[in-house]
């Protein structure tokens, strides 16, 4: 059944749920989440403090009768509801009978489709969970409910638990359940099911959780040495069971585990597993069938970088609030100074890079967040506004300053999983700005793999009459093999070599002078990043570079500044018009 709420007001949905109620031994509901009132089965009352069929402030009143262990988790689930950042409801937790016994229940909801902003409908049944939810079938042991209750149940005495929880992964299970089929998978969980009930006795609690993860969980006051030795036990246990060997067939599997140990700590349960998760994904990620105990340091980086990545989603969805181009300047190396007194450097064009910033972190560095937009893939929607606004920057400025060029970077993500030459057309149209004023940036060390992909790449901008940069040339291994056959228009020079040209010994001025050499045959021109200093200048000019980048000719600045300092007018006419970028 289909419908919205334009269709069906809440008093006939509620009537609705007034009859259901009458033919299910579960108690459905509606909750309006904006009014925050919950309709529901009258015979709740029997059960539950519960005054009648409508609850208003009924978050709040809810909240009260939740087991306290259980009440992060609850309202947690619920905001995310509330924020439409979910649109279902799928938990289990304890409410507190009239009696004041926590009875574990089942809660199974999906909001509504309206078309109406101001109205938030959750349709649901809540159920009393059965016994045999509290052992898993698989394996016989008990699962995250009966690990929630005896958490509980430690908690509540103390206020506080000590003891430590390992949890297990099995490695690799869904690939396993594709190649041999789910019921070797199955025989798997049964197996390890089996070695985690044996090596836990006298020393901790096993527990089967969702899908291929375990829990042994100790709660006497054991330690980290404890869950490490107990992880490889584990290991050992099985492989002498079979040596990790699904019996009838020769899938082979691995464990990773995550550790946690804890001593007089009034965390929740929901803490406590949170960190058990991010140490065990540490552990797959540094090869899978090992061990990582929990790190409080990593972890904070940890929860930082996540939180990032949200306000980075947030900023992009809010048209790219907090982003910002800055450009550094590019200057001619043949002809540095426009005046007889060196006072008015010869800038011909600049570098776009990219700033951001949001209030609670204010302005973060590139190296810190970049490396999020490329992990996450957010760098084709933020690739894709640098793009149009560094095209239509150089337009404006090029009304002032006709020859002036632009440089924009693309990463290696960017286009990996874009259609960047689409996008690249897309951003020259919408600008109108001249392509051979703009120049594409390509950091050669990532396609060390696949050359002609580069190469391919070069060519495509070409075509579109765009000039291409290899940059941060010589940064680590450089396949000179390919410069020839890139039609790449100049060849950047890291940072490091040109330190090593200004202050290297005599074998390292020798490579500059060769590889710029080397470029200048092959049609290419240099340009020598990282100058710092004036006396780097005249070191340098011995190579006859062709364009100078560094913190001596201009550091980087927003585009107001970067006009008010570099830009020069062609002619006495300034029809320079400031653009909302």
């Amino acid at each position: 059944m289909s419908f919205a709420l334009d269709s069906v007001n809440i008093s006939q949905l509620e009537s609705v749920v007034h009859i259901l109620n009458q033919c299910s031994d579960a108690f459905i509901f509606v909750f309006d989440l904006v009014a925050d009132t919950i309709f529901i089965s009258y015979t709740a009352e029997k059960f539950f403090n519960i005054d009648s069929e409508r609850i208003e402030n009924a978050t709040a009143k809810i909240t009260r009768i939740v087991q306290v262990e259980d009440r992060s988790f609850f309202v947690n689930e619920l905001d995310q509801v509330k924020a439409l950042k979910k649109s279902e409801l799928n938990m289990e937790f304890r409410l507190h009978n009239k009696s004041g016994k926590p009875i574990w229940m089942i809660l199974r909801a999906k909001l509504i489709p309206t078309e109406i902003d101001n109205r938030k409908i959750l349709l649901g049944q809540v159920s009393i969970a059965k016994d045999e939810d509290k052992t898993d079938i698989i394996t016989g042991l008990p699962t995250e409910n009966q690990l929630r209750n005896d958490f509980a149940t430690t908690w509540t005495k103390k206020q506080s638990v000590s003891g430590f929880i390992l949890k297990i992964d099995v490695d690799n299970l869904g690939a396993i359940n594709e190649h041999y089929g789910s019921m070797t998978g199955d025989v798997i969980l049964s197996k390890i099911g089996d070695c985690c009930r044996k090596v836990c006795f006298g020393q901790a609690k096993a527990y089967k959780l969702s899908e291929d993860e375990f829990i042994c969980m100790n709660l006497t006051g054991k330690n980290a040495q404890n869950a490490q030795k107990l992880y490889q036990d584990l290991k050992r246990e099985i492989s002498e069971s079979g040596r990790g060997a699904a019996p009838g067939s020769d899938a082979v599997f691995t464990v990773s585990g995550g550790a946690i140990a804890f001593m007089n700590d009034n965390s929740q349960l929901e803490d406590l597993l949170k960190k058990a998760n991010y140490t065990v994904a540490q552990a797959k990620k540094k090869g899978r069938n090992n061990l990582v105990t929990f790190n409080s340091v990593a972890y904070s980086a940890h929860l930082r970088d996540v939180d990032l990545q949200e306000k980075l989603r947030e900023s992009i969805k809010n048209d790219f609030k907090g982003f910002e181009l800055y450009f550094q300047p590019f200057v001619d190396a043949h002809n540095i100074y426009l005046d007889s007194d060196c006072t008015v450097l010869n800038v011909i064009g600049a570098e776009s890079l990219i700033r951001w910033s949001c209030p609670e972190y204010g302005r973060l560095t590139p190296d810190e967040f970049i490396p999020i937009l490329e992990r996450t893939g957010l760098i084709v929607s933020v690739g894709r506004w640098i793009l149009r606004t560094a095209f239509a920057q150089c337009r404006e400025w090029n009304k002032v300053q006709k020859d002036f060029a632009i440089s924009v970077n693309l990463s290696y993500i960017q286009v990996q999983k874009s259609d960047v030459i689409r996008d690249i057309e897309t951003a020259l149209l919408v600008s109108e700005v001249d392509p051979k004023n703009v120049t594409i940036e390509l950091t050669e060390s990532g396609y060390i793999d696949n050359g002609e992909q580069l190469q391919q790449l070069t060519e495509s901008l070409s075509n579109l009459g765009l000039n291409v940069d290899i940059d941060d040339f010589g940064t680590g291994y450089s396949n000179l093999r390919y410069l020839q056959y890139l039609k790449a228009h100049t060849l950047k020079l890291d940072y490091t070599f040109v330190q090593k040209a200004t202050g290297g010994d005599d074998g390292d001025r020798k490579i500059i002078k060769h590889i710029t050499q080397m470029a200048h045959e092959l049609g290419m021109n240099v340009c020598m990043e990282g100058v710092e200093h004036a006396d780097d200048v005249d070191k340098l000019l011995i190579y006859f570079p062709d364009k100078f980048q560094g913190y001596f000719f201009g550091r980087p600045c927003n585009a107001v500044d970067f006009r008010e300092h570099h830009i020069r007018p062609d002619s006495r006419l300034d029809v320079y018009e400031k653009t909302k970028l």
